[in-house]
């Protein structure tokens, strides 16, 4: 009986063992594989958009993205737009200077207004094409292995879509004021620039507390200078003077009044965020947002002139 119960145990151990390998054996199969499909081939998923801008007639490609989703660099000649069949729009060129999309990389690039769409000696319009949502739209890549054709869109999510849907939802943007290329918070009183004999530029924002600590290696700044642009330039022009200030030219720009002119049409408009909960946003916002637009269509389409109406001048 003893040895009965022990073989039956050992085949158990043996089974559970087995089972085990085998799992471990098919989990290493798929990683392998997994590691594999991502070191060969290519996998690029892209997505575009089509601008009309009063700078130009034509409609034309603003926006470009495409996304590396395998191992392996992809070297890039050129991106087209195929329009249906037979007609492939150029959006870029990079044949001087190949395009290497590196392993898990992302390319993105805005492109400006156009002039026109040629095709040989001759002008083309396109905006027909472009219009028509039935014209098949495809990224075609020329790539060092040959033509791809990027075959699936980047889905990103914007929360402009919610607000169609729901005129409750606020997309609120960070605003900054920068001076080439930095900003420096809405508590920076003045932007001192001095022009180095080396002819670099060197930028310090000076605070209303600035007074309080030693801004300046050799000196300190008073309550009193910082008044006004004026006192300030001449009190650092006195320091410069003095020698305390090694450079070779001070320039003082005043960030309040800079501020208070680009955002003149905001700052009187000040507004709070409430929270808003689950029932007021999904039940009572969307309810609301659906009343609003069927209240403006009713507007629009009284607006409208009876068929039949027409109108001659004089």
């Amino acid at each position: 009986m003893i040895s009965f119960q022990l073989d039956t145990m050992n085949s158990i151990v043996s089974i559970v063992t087995a089972f085990v390998a085998l799992i471990v054996s098919i989990i290493a199969l798929v990683y392998t594989g997994k590691a594999y499909l991502l070191k060969s081939g290519a996998y690029i998923r892209g997505s575009y958009s089509i601008c009309s801008s009063i700078s130009c007639d034509d409609k034309y490609i603003n926006n470009v993205i495409l996304e590396n989703l395998k191992d392996r660099a992809v070297v890039i000649f050129k991106i087209y737009l195929k329009l249906g069949h037979n007609y492939f729009i150029e959006i870029d060129d990079f044949e001087s200077a190949p395009l290497i999309l590196r392993p898990f990389e992302v390319f993105n690039k805005e492109y400006d207004p156009i002039d026109l769409y040629s095709v040989g000696m001759r002008r083309i319009l396109l905006n027909d094409l472009l219009d028509n949502k039935s014209v098949k739209q495809k990224i075609v890549l020329s790539t060092s292995e040959g033509k791809y054709i990027v075959k699936e869109r980047i889905n990103y999510w914007d929360p402009i879509s919610n607000f169609f849907k729901n005129y409750m939802t606020a997309i609120i943007r960070p605003m900054r004021s920068t001076y080439k290329g930095k900003s420096y918070g809405s508590n920076a009183k003045f932007i001192v620039e001095f022009k180095m004999e080396s002819g670099k530029d060197e930028v310090i924002p000076i605070y209303p507390r600035d007074y309080m600590i030693k801004k300046f290696k050799h000196f300190k700044l008073t309550k009193e200078v910082l008044e006004s642009k004026e006192v300030l330039e001449e009190y650092l022009y006195e320091k410069f003077i003095e020698g305390s200030l090694n450079c070779a030219d001070i320039t003082v720009y005043e960030m309040e009044s800079w501020r208070k002119e680009i955002y003149e049409s905001k700052s009187n408009k000040s507004i709070t965020a409430k929270y808003q909960n689950w029932f007021m946003y999904y039940i009572v916002g969307r309810i609301a947002t659906i009343f609003y637009d069927y209240r403006l269509k009713k507007q629009n389409k009284s607006l409208k002139p009876p068929k039949g109406l027409t109108s001659t001048p004089g």
